[in-house]
């Protein structure tokens, strides 16, 4: 069971000593004291998006091939354990200890307001040669423009070209559609879904299209497309691929959900971004799939945490999804971002991603989706009866519709 944390704890702590003293009370607020005991092992990709500090006990830093034992206490240990750009270090605990994480987003917030969380150029990365030989490849493979990146579809291309015409008509798209019978199967259910269900079944893609609309279709139709892209032959690349689409769907199905509940925004839009916001580990996944690169998970993992955003951006620029699309690719992972008086899709995406890892795969002390400035911007929050009602939660039929959608499960009328 973590300890409760005291703000006084971080007052000799480097670097967040520099914060002021309501900043750190506030840090202090979102972390925690566990105990670890003698011979645990931990990694810097795993505890990544903390700092961690050693308040009690003894632990050992493996870098390589070079090893610090670092004592409680120390001088070295008022500095965080792992260093943010070293991710295949290691530590092995070698006496019962106790382990400070302090949320590292919510720090680098408090330190510099409106810092940009990713790069605007590759050479603005730190890398480390010791970080490995696949991070330096598709570093190199990015920087020289020779990392390949997906196409859209066919079909999602050949919408994105018919909607130029600005007399594009139902029939015309209904053709397009058709080529793709799970497209066009998702577009016939998502028009008689509890969203857009009306007096009558809708038995064909060009009556779906009318009922949902052009703009509409659109977004649909891109979305329905995207399986495609998370396919590879690979099978050391397929268990990644697939819990990469999983999880995408998963975001995609609850950032519709919440853009209905929220006005101004279009869901079908919502349901592309969330679909979309983690694409960069698609080029990554297939660049070591295609070249028959033999990688440990770490530095793969390591390659991806520092690349993958970068990258999506760089595909959703070639796709021409737009500024908001891009917004989402860079800072949906960005918890405590708050640069702007308006909600955006970014901030819809935003709160879906901490929803199902509040859910899902919380780790650490990583904030509750209903925390952050996102969900307060997004108005989400409001009373009924005199209480507050969760609004995603309560959306569990919705939410089933639209991952089934997307997925192509369930059966036609």
């Amino acid at each position: 069971m973590p300890q409760i944390l005291i703000a006084s704890t971080l007052d000799d702590l480097s670097p967040v000593h520099d914060l002021d003293r309501d900043q750190r009370a506030r840090l202090a607020a979102s972390g925690q004291i566990a105990a670890v005991p003698s011979g645990k092992r931990v990694t810097a990709i795993q505890e990544h998006p903390w700092m961690l500090y050693l308040l009690s006990g003894q632990v050992c830093l493996i870098q390589g091939e070079r090893k610090e034992l670092i004592q409680a206490g120390s001088r070295r240990a008022l500095q965080p354990l792992f260093s943010e750009h070293h991710l295949l270090d290691q530590a092995v605990f070698t006496a019962d200890s106790e382990l400070l994480r302090l949320d590292r987003q919510l720090y680098n917030s408090l330190n510099a307001p409106g810092r940009p969380a990713v790069p605007g150029l590759l050479d603005e990365l730190d890398l480390s040669d010791a970080e490995g030989a696949l991070l330096g490849k598709l570093y190199h493979a990015c920087k020289e423009d020779k990392l390949a990146l997906p196409t859209l579809p066919k079909v999602a291309r050949a919408i994105q070209e018919a909607m130029k015409d600005p007399n594009i008509t139902s029939a015309r798209l209904a053709r397009i559609v058709q080529v793709d019978p799970a497209v066009t199967g998702g577009l016939i259910r998502l028009a008689n879904s509890v969203f857009y269900r009306g007096m009558k079944t809708i038995p064909d893609v060009r009556n779906a299209i009318i009922r949902l609309g052009i703009d509409v279709t659109r977004s649909v139709v891109m979305s329905l497309s995207m399986q495609q892209l998370f396919r590879t032959k690979s099978p050391l690349m397929k268990h990644r691929m697939k819990a990469a689409w999983n999880r995408s769907v998963h975001i995609s199905a609850l950032s519709y959900v919440i853009a209905r509940h929220c006005p101004r925004f279009n869901p079908e839009h919502a349901m592309l971004a969330g679909l979309v916001h983690d694409v960069g580990v698609i080029p990554i996944l297939d660049y070591v799939s295609r070249n028959e690169i033999q990688v440990g998970e770490d530095e793969l993992e390591a390659a991806i945490i520092k690349l993958h955003r970068l990258v999506g951006e760089l595909v959703v620029s070639y796709w021409g999804l737009g500024p908001e699309i891009i917004e989402v690719v860079r800072h949906s992972g960005d918890w405590y971002r708050d640069d702007q008086e308006l909600p955006n899709y970014c901030d819809i995406v935003r709160v879906a991603r901490l929803y199902r890892l509040n859910q899902s795969e919380s780790r650490g002390p990583l904030p509750r989706y209903d925390e952050v400035p996102a969900y307060y911007k997004l108005g989400l929050v409001f009373p009924v009866g005199g209480e507050t009602v969760d609004v995603i939660a309560e959306a569990s039929e919705e939410l089933a519709v639209v991952m089934a959608m997307l997925k192509g499960e369930g059966k036609g009328p």
